[in-house]
């Protein structure tokens, strides 16, 4: 009885192509951006004096004033004093 060759030459063609495929790296993904500022801020009114530098501004809620990059100095609106 007599064998064929086909299934030895088969394994022996797909060990040749496992031995040449090259592992290409994954591409990278770049990371997902996050929004630095608030996508949305609600209408509650709480008022808070903020400040940008030496500028200070009145806004109605904190959010709003992060929105335009003021830092929150306090709870209330800003008074005449405050330069």
């Amino acid at each position: 009885m007599m064998c064929s060759p086909l299934p030895a030459l088969g394994l022996a063609a797909a060990l040749f192509l496992t031995g040449c495929m090259e592992n290409m790296p994954r591409p990278e993904r770049p990371p997902r951006p996050r929004p630095e500022k608030p996508i949305a801020c609600t209408r509650e009114y709480a008022p808070v004096c903020a400040a940008k530098g030496m500028r200070r501004k009145t806004f109605s809620n904190a959010c709003m004033a992060r929105v335009e990059n003021y830092t929150v100095v306090r709870d209330g609106a800003c008074g005449p004093d405050d330069h």
